[in-house]
């Protein structure tokens, strides 16, 4: 039965080889002058636009307007304190042993330590079990571990 597999296998591989050599040949032969057809630009009529003069007296009241803008606007940009928030990454420092590990995508596959620390800051009542886990409880712990993330003592 492999004997016969392989012969037709090999019947169909002259085949496709040859039909593949065929068609190159025929594309390097010059065929048959295909005609050309000429084709004009389709001319749009165009639509003339009228444009009216405005007074001068009205373009120095509208720049006299965003003068007062302007000055109103400075103090308040001024008045903000400029904070630089670090950018947070996916990865939490475990402060007693320093090591790094990533902050995984569900509360399930945490590490121990990481949800220990979610119960030591406060930020849950305590360490769910996978069979606690439903959508409530699943956001309060995403909304933790995104507060944790933020905390200078976890971070990298």
């Amino acid at each position: 039965m492999a004997e016969v597999f392989f012969v037709l296998l090999t019947v169909y591989v002259v085949y496709v080889v040859q039909s593949v050599i065929c068609k190159n040949k025929e594309k390097s032969a010059p065929s048959e002058i295909k005609p050309t057809v000429v084709t004009e630009a389709v001319k749009t009529p165009e639509q003339k636009v009228v444009v009216e003069k405005v007074k001068p007296a009205a373009k120095k009241a509208s720049i006299k307007k965003t003068a007062s803008v302007k000055s109103t606007v400075k103090p308040k940009v001024a008045s903000k304190p400029k904070v630089k928030a670090k950018p947070v990454s996916g990865n939490l420092r475990n402060p007693e042993t320093g090591d790094v590990d990533k902050i995984a995508t569900s509360y399930r596959m945490t590490k121990r330590w990481i949800k220990e620390a979610l119960v030591t800051e406060g930020l849950l009542p305590k360490i769910y079990k996978t069979a606690e886990l439903d959508d409530a409880a699943k956001l309060k712990a995403n909304k933790a571990l995104a507060q944790l993330a933020k905390m200078d003592k976890y971070q990298v």
